[in-house]
């Protein structure tokens, strides 16, 4: 009898104060844990349908990066770029039959120490068929080449002036 109620007593404590709660926690847990697995689902569900998305947009931008590189003047410092800058305008005027009067030494003068900045000033003199075909020459030019300045003056049918190209290069950096 004595057993009985001890019995009793264990299970009338421990039912309610001990495992009626330890019981709670586990399922409250499990059911956190269900749940927690439900939103990861969903959430890796979301990122799957928005891989395709970011794998064109990560093409793009890499195409975008190769275009902008390839369009870079090349050299390993600044004299070399200048005078691969020199040597492009040259060859894009005498290729549209443009006649250099002078072509000065160019001007590389402004960089962050990563980027350089190569002006070429040069004076022509030209038709109006022979300047725009060497302006399309200059925009069409595997390197990006910017016309900055254009002073044109007119005499005899014949154009003479001044321009003003820029270009970019990046210096590798210094060990």
């Amino acid at each position: 009898r004595l057993l009985t109620i001890a019995l009793a007593m264990f299970v009338g404590y421990m039912l309610p104060f001990q495992l009626g709660p330890m019981a709670y926690n586990f399922y409250h847990n499990y059911r956190q844990s269900i749940d927690k697995l439900h939103r990861d689902i969903e959430r890796y569900g979301k990122l799957g349908e928005r891989a395709e998305y970011w794998e064109a947009e990560n093409q793009r931008a890499k195409q975008e990066h190769e275009k902008i590189e390839a369009g870079l003047l090349p050299g390993g410092n600044r004299d070399l770029v200048g005078a691969k800058m020199q040597g492009l305008v040259r060859q894009l005027a005498q290729n549209t039959n443009i006649t250099f009067k002078s072509l000065a030494p160019p001007d590389t003068s402004l960089n962050t120490g990563e980027w350089v900045l190569v002006i070429q000033t040069m004076q022509f003199e030209a038709s109006s068929k022979t300047l725009i075909a060497f302006l399309k020459a200059l925009k069409n030019a595997k390197e990006n080449l910017a016309v900055v300045t254009l002073n044109v003056r007119s005499r005899k049918n014949k154009l003479t002036g001044t321009i003003k190209i820029t270009g970019f290069s990046r210096m590798p950096s210094q060990p």
